[in-house]
């Protein structure tokens, strides 16, 4: 579990994040939702310690992330895996050796125990066959299930995801979505997913957090976004043009 406490942070005197409360919980997808520039990218640079907040806690179960010592922090960092938004693959190594890649930095487990591991984290996110192959070989959605077969290499209890479906088609889109559901609840992991895709925040959202203009103004799930009394959240949902008709009672 992911606690964040009265977390406030600002550039250059202007807020950004405007007292921050939420929890993230494990086995759920907690999504993190807003227009652009909301403050939801900075939200999730302070969750994974790239950003530190001007005040406020962040607590991974019951360690505050400002008390930990460099030796903890490194240690929660082998907890925790991040599925960037294009993927973030190195270009000069293979399928198989971008997936051992954390295990290179974080065990000292032998080369054939790594590509073992490996090779079952490419075979629960569906890639077989591709061991050999680099990147630019593959289409953006097994770039996508490669990358998340990486941030899952070390069984982490903490996945955060960056716009995961970014410059996927819809189809594609809702597998790596139903595949981020599925993994999380079938480890246990506390996933924290970035988004604005509202058919994302449709299909996985166990738990949403909107953020507008730096302040959270509303929270719930998938099931109970479309009640929600919020104007700037209603805004936001009838951007999208089949939520406009489950709203107006159309579809």
């Amino acid at each position: 579990m992911i606690k964040v406490e009265n977390l406030n942070k600002s550039f250059d005197g202007v807020p950004v994040l405007k007292d921050i409360n939420v929890t993230y919980e494990p086995g759920r997808c907690n999504m993190i939702i807003g227009a652009s520039g909301s403050g939801k990218t900075v939200l999730l640079k302070n969750l994974i310690g790239l950003m530190e907040p001007d005040s406020g806690e962040i607590c991974y179960g019951d360690r505050k992330l400002s008390e930990m010592t460099d030796k903890e922090k490194i240690l929660l960092r082998q907890n925790i895996g991040i599925l960037f938004q294009g993927s973030a693959l190195f270009d000069f190594a293979t399928v198989i050796e971008n997936v051992m890649f954390p295990m290179e930095f974080f065990t000292d487990w032998s080369e054939s125990e790594r590509r073992e591991r490996a090779q079952y984290y490419l075979e629960k996110v569906n890639v077989t066959g591709a061991d050999d192959k680099y990147p630019n070989e593959l289409s953006g959605g097994m770039q996508k299930r490669v990358g998340i077969a990486r941030a899952i290499a070390l069984n982490p209890k903490f996945l955060f995801c960056d716009e995961p479906n970014s410059g996927l088609d819809p189809y594609t889109s809702i597998l790596i979505d139903r595949l981020i559901s599925d993994l999380t609840k079938e480890f246990g992991m506390t996933t924290v997913v970035n988004t604005h895709d509202m058919n994302s925040i449709l299909e996985i959202g166990d738990k949403i957090g909107f953020i507008h203009q730096g302040s959270m103004l509303w929270q719930g799930d998938r099931h109970t976004i479309f009640d929600t009394d919020c104007q700037e959240l209603r805004d936001f949902v009838c951007a999208n043009t089949l939520a406009r008709n489950i709203i107006e009672g159309k579809a």
